[in-house]
């Protein structure tokens, strides 16, 4: 009897220990995202000053609207868009059709094909030889200079592989038996059972996508072509650069009142938040997938 209580004792007691740990543990994650936000709610002047924030202690618009009064802004972020669609799509149907290809024994040279992959992962030309690259390819200032470079991914194939390795054969040679050829087999049966490897390998796309910028610095020079990252760089830089005139201003006995309040420190924290926030969106619909999909394609093989 004495047994039966302790036992007992003890199952109730466990789920309040661990839900208080599990609530530290949430308080510490969430925490800094919050202060973030605190921070681009709050003044640029009085943010300078630190403390620990739980909401903003002289509250102003004013971060957000040195942001969203760029002309270019909505510009960027429709190529940002367009850029994460077409690109993510493009790769998990490319590369996922390659992977399926290589993750077949029977298939001549798999090895060297294999061998010259995965030593991409290790050695490549390095900057200048791919800017030659993609200037010979006539992709310079082109919109496609986003989407054709980062059709494959040798990491993301070896996560298909593995993957596919995992299903079993028996479903092709039925589908085989019957009359269907290996597209059919590919669309009607292995996209379906890898519903979840292919969601983790879009979530990765649609976050490497979103959050590229250096690729619009380095091959696009037309305004039309400018991604949403790309103006954030360079708004913090601007919010630099009025940090530095004001104090020129100040220095000079005169007087400024264009950036009085804004500082790059509350500007780069709004500029994360709004750059961040598309994403965090986009992230629970496809987290139930992406656990799933990265530990199969990880481990299995």
């Amino acid at each position: 009897m004495a047994n039966t209580r302790k036992i007992s004792s003890e199952g109730r007691v466990f789920p309040v220990i661990n839900g208080i740990i599990m609530s530290l543990i949430l308080l510490t994650t969430l925490y800094p995202f919050w202060y973030c936000i605190v921070i681009s709610f709050n003044d640029g002047t009085d943010a300078l000053k630190g403390g620990f924030y739980l909401f903003p202690r002289i509250f102003t618009w004013e971060n957000y609207e040195f942001i969203f009064q760029n002309s270019r802004l909505l510009t960027g972020f429709r190529n940002s868009v367009l850029r994460t669609v077409s690109g993510t799509l493009l790769h998990i149907g490319f590369t996922g059709i390659v992977a399926y290809g290589l993750s077949k024994k029977q298939l001549h040279f798999r090895k060297a094909y294999m061998f010259f992959i995965l030593l991409t992962m290790y050695f490549s030309g390095g900057m200048i030889p791919q800017y030659l690259l993609i200037k010979n390819l006539g992709m310079l200032d082109n919109f496609l200079v986003y989407i054709i470079p980062t059709m494959f991914g040798v990491y993301n194939a070896i996560l298909f592989i593995s993957y596919y390795e995992s299903i079993p054969e028996s479903l092709e040679e039925s589908a085989t038996i019957d009359g269907a050829g290996k597209f059919v087999i590919f669309f009607r049966i292995i996209i379906p059972c890898s519903i979840p490897i292919f969601a983790t390998i879009a979530l990765f796309q649609i976050v490497s996508q979103w959050n590229s910028w250096f690729d619009t610095v380095i091959y696009t020079r037309s305004d039309t072509l400018v991604t949403l990252q790309s103006i954030m760089a360079k708004m913090v830089a601007e919010a630099d650069a009025a940090k530095e005139m004001n104090e020129m201003v100040a220095s000079g006995g005169g007087s400024s009142k264009a950036f009085v309040t804004i500082k790059p420190v509350t500007i780069r924290v709004a500029t994360m938040i709004v750059t961040t926030f598309p994403i965090t969106v986009a992230y629970p619909f496809l987290q139930k997938y992406f656990i799933k999909g990265i530990m199969l394609g990880s481990v299995k093989g």
